[in-house]
């Protein structure tokens, strides 16, 4: 045979796998998701760690309402991540979803399902309803958030319907009320004609709306030694409809007032806020009347209420600011804060003029039967017609809206249910600072938070929820008798709390208190007050709070961690949680809020139908999640890119130990160096993983994978191909291999769960177990950079030479790097003792008094291609001295 002819192809130890290049990972979901089914991982998992330590993430509950969003999405693999990797470091970790079932929310979405109104059913038919759908979307999301590869069997789960969970709420709510904490007021709270209903602070988000901004004139009826009757007060106003109840104005003491005269009329104000008053008034000219006087000169004036015909008095307030107005503030105390607690003090009329539903009472006398917003027109005309109408203008401000509704809300006093957080309030404070956070502004946030916050509004004017469970005597006062408290706890955990709607009040009372008359409250308890019992409630596998950690979106600082702490404060005297942990809202590859109007939502069901559900907790891992975070398709597609880089490498490895006999091979030199490298990088990522630093775990993971594809595997694939099958240093590369994927898939089994168990199929390790999922973590492993610091100077070299490769290649002075002969100037020992044309891929080294690259007149092998002087070269078979000896074995 002629040389030229001569195929050397089936002497080469070539990469046999049937991992697949191609992930087609929506596929491989389906059939490891049967598996572990099958098997029983998640109770296989819990079981090879029973009797260990615990840690337990409980679940916030998300509301079953809906289809998952990517908000959902993140926030579940994210737990996934840290209960795998908890369960991977040998901790008994379970993990028990949980669901919000109560609310309006529910309610309204029942309600427009069926088409129909709450008025359509009685209070009990409707709460059977609302059950129902409740129900089933738990059903739905439950089986939604199968998709995402959860390690968990769905068979334990919580839902704050269920009525031992109820009843738990329930035996929370009286040791509060008895404990002094809960009581029953008439307070000005946020209220929602929307709604019909209180709303918590956490249920409040704040919108652009546009309000009419007036200036008005009150006519002074008894004035004093300054002010004299028939002059005029200005107020200023954004809500001209809750003038109708009005009855006080207030003034600050300490500020300068003065008096103006416009067209014979006199008007008082603050000294400070002429300039601005007079522009928006249009007074083209005005007169001093006399010298600026303090604000207490005035108190205690009696003006004429425009609206009401009340003669009510000017008082102090604390709230009166010169920022904006006349410095003279209008009160109506059932409708705001402030007026309110001013409103006590001075014994000031209360007039409450709008219903339930936002509609005006007869107390709104010509205003009545109009919508409160409606009104702020009409109530603009008539002051125009009686002369009281100063200034007017619209403005743009934020202002609170429902949440559920993104309707606008009132501040409007109704007699509610409060947790006073004054008595526990220290206790909170001192909880925090005990709990473990993992950025020091977390704990600063709730702690805000929590000391900015003394009352809590807890119940709602709604059907579906957990009932108050307080009856009333003949005088409408509370009943409050543990005895009739443990009888309908002792109920609600038989029959579920149903049983308050589907029961009269005598059929609930024990028989002593039957028959006396009593009413029973009809309010429902907060739906935060539900989720916040959630840590009495819930016992995954029979451990109780506190629990480990809780992680939720950074809006639960106002919701569920909040009221999460106070409950557990209460019940307890301790957190509910020893870490907490949050992360930010998804936004569009924009940093916009997704929405459907804008069309730049993401589906996560879509995203792990198109990729895999690996693809979508990669980006999850691979994201800041402490801020907010974006995805789109560009997004995603880096995210597929270094998934694709990371396959491939595997991929390349699990063929070149495919007749590996996983007897460790003893290592030396440039493999013993990548064995310190591997063992460095678990004890990074182990840190990380601990730390919940899952962008640095992907970061770590793919420099490594760069870095080995970019030198490890290129020097090895010589070794691997062309050397005899039991050569040493074969085995050592083997070796370094297997060592490289065992460690990508404990590294990496928590985060792409399907990806991992499919390469642990295909790596044939003795004694395999069932899943890589019941592998365990080496803990022991400690960062050394003994060989790293040895190699360095070697790694130096290397750059060095290679630019010089570069140089020469680019001038056409050599074809490829394999043809160059290279000089070294080099006094180290420990380069001299390296293998140097194997370590830097070229055709010859020799030593001298520079570093330089040349090309050598050399002969190619036909076998392995490298570049050889005659001495090492067989020209018949035109293959080298190395190639020739394998052929020959």
């Amino acid at each position: 045979m002629e040389a030229k002819n001569k195929d050397y192809k089936n002497t080469l130890l070539m990469p046999q796998t049937d991992f697949s290049m191609k992930a087609n990972l929506p596929e491989k979901d389906q059939i490891f998701n049967k598996k572990w089914e099958e098997i029983n991982l998640y109770q296989k998992v819990l079981d090879s760690n029973k009797g260990n330590q615990s840690f337990v993430l409980h679940d916030g509950p998300p509301y079953a309402n809906g289809n998952i969003h990517v908000g959902h999405a993140l926030n579940k693999i994210l737990k996934d991540i840290i209960v795998r990797s908890k369960n991977m470091q040998g901790f008994f970790s379970p993990f028990v979803a949980g669901w919000d079932t109560h609310g309006l929310p529910i309610e309204h979405k029942m309600l427009l399902e069926r088409k129909m109104t709450a008025k359509d059913f009685s209070v009990f038919e409707l709460r059977k309803a609302c059950e129902e759908y409740a129900l089933s979307q738990v059903e739905k999301q439950k089986s939604q958030f199968k998709k995402l590869s959860l390690l968990t069997d769905f068979k334990e789960i919580y839902i704050t319907l269920d009525k031992k969970f109820e009843a738990e709420q329930l035996k929370l709510f009286k040791k509060m009320l008895f404990s002094g904490l809960i009581y029953k007021d008439l307070k000005p709270i946020y209220w929602s004609p929307s709604s019909q209903s209180a709303l918590a602070e956490a249920e409040v988000e704040y919108a652009d709306h546009i309000s009419p901004s007036l200036y008005v004139a009150f006519k002074i009826i008894e004035g004093n030694e300054i002010i004299k009757e028939n002059e005029n007060i200005i107020i200023w106003t954004t809500t001209p409809w809750t003038l109708i109840a009005n009855s006080g104005v207030a003034i600050n003491k300490d500020f300068e007032y003065i008096k103006v005269r416009v067209n014979n009329q006199v008007y008082i104000l603050a000294k400070e806020l002429l300039e601005s008053v007079s522009q928006l008034c249009k007074w083209e000219n005005y007169e001093l009347v006399e010298n600026s006087f303090k604000g207490e000169q005035i108190l205690g004036i009696k003006y004429k209420s425009p609206i009401n015909n009340l003669i009510c008095p000017v008082v102090e307030g604390h709230h009166v600011t010169l920022e904006n107005g006349s410095g003279l503030v209008h009160m109506a105390p059932l409708f705001g804060e402030d007026d309110f607690l001013i409103g006590n003090k001075n014994n000031l009329e209360k007039i409450m003029h709008v219903n339930d539903d936002g509609i005006l009472n007869e107390k709104a006398m010509q205003f009545s039967n109009i919508f409160y917003d409606d009104a702020n027109p009409l109530v603009g005309k008539f002051l125009e017609e009686n002369n009281l109408l100063l200034g007017f203008k619209k403005i743009k401000h934020s202002y609170p809206h429902d949440w559920r509704t993104h309707q606008p809300i009132m501040y409007r006093a109704t007699p509610q249910w409060f947790v006073s957080l004054k008595q526990i309030k220290q206790n909170i404070i001192e909880e925090i600072k005990s709990v473990k956070t993992y950025n020091e502004w977390s704990k600063t946030r709730l702690e805000l938070m929590l000391e900015n916050r003394d009352t809590w509004c807890i119940s709602r004017q709604r059907s579906w929820g957990v009932p108050i469970i307080v009856f009333y005597d003949k005088n409408k006062n509370p009943i409050l008798d543990e005895e009739i408290f443990d009888h309908i706890i002792g109920l609600v955990e038989k029959h579920g709390s149903n049983i308050w709607y589907e029961k009269s009040v005598d059929e609930l009372l024990p028989l002593k208190y039957q028959n006396l008359g009593f009413t029973k409250e009809n309010d429902i308890m907060d739906v935060w007050f539900d989720s916040g019992s959630t840590s009495l409630g819930v016992k995954p596998n029979g451990i109780e709070a506190p629990f480990d950690l809780y992680l939720e979106g950074s809006d639960q600082y106002r919701g569920w961690f909040n009221s999460s702490m106070i409950n557990s404060v209460a019940w307890r005297n301790k957190s509910p949680f020893k870490a907490f942990l949050s992360h930010g809202f998804v936004l569009d590859g924009k940093g916009r809020k997704m929405s459907k109007s804008l069309g730049n939502t993401v589906d996560p069901l879509e995203v792990v139908e198109k990729y895999g559900s690996d693809i979508l907790r990669l980006w999850a891992a691979n994201s800041e999640y402490t801020a907010d975070i974006s995805i789109d398709n560009k997004i995603l597609e880096q995210n597929i890119e270094i998934y694709r880089k990371l396959r491939n490498t595997i991929k390349f490895m699990l063929g070149g130990i495919s007749d590996f006999d996983f007897k460790e091979e003893k290592l030396d030199s440039i493999h013993l160096l990548m064995e310190e490298k591997i063992n460095n990088l678990e004890a990074k990522v182990s840190t990380f993983y601990e730390n919940y630093k899952f962008v640095n775990v992907i970061k770590e993971v793919n420099n490594f994978i760069i870095e080995l594809s970019s030198y490890y595997i290129s020097i090895t694939k010589d070794i691997l191909y062309l050397n005899k099958k039991a050569d040493k240093e074969r085995r050592q590369v083997q070796t370094v291999f297997a060592k490289i994927i065992k460690s990508l898939i404990l590294i990496l089994a928590p985060i792409l769960p399907t990806t991992i168990e499919e390469v642990y199929s295909y790596y044939n390790e003795p004694n395999k177990l069932e899943s890589v999922h019941l592998l365990k973590w080496d803990l022991n492993k400690k960062i050394s950079n003994v060989e790293t610091e040895k190699w360095e100077e070697f790694f130096e070299l290397k750059n060095e030479i290679y630019k010089l490769i570069e140089e020469k290649i680019k001038l056409q002075e050599i074809k490829r790097q394999n043809e160059a002969f290279v000089t070294v100037n080099a006094d180290s020992q420990f380069i001299k003792s390296l293998p140097l044309q194997k370590l830097l891929m070229v055709a010859k080294v020799s030593f001298g008094i520079e570093n330089k690259v040349e090309r050598l007149e050399s002969f190619k092998c036909l076998r392995c291609w490298n570049h050889f002087e005659k001495e090492d070269f067989d020209q018949e078979l035109e293959i080298c001295v190395r190639c020739k000896l394998v052929i020959n074995e």
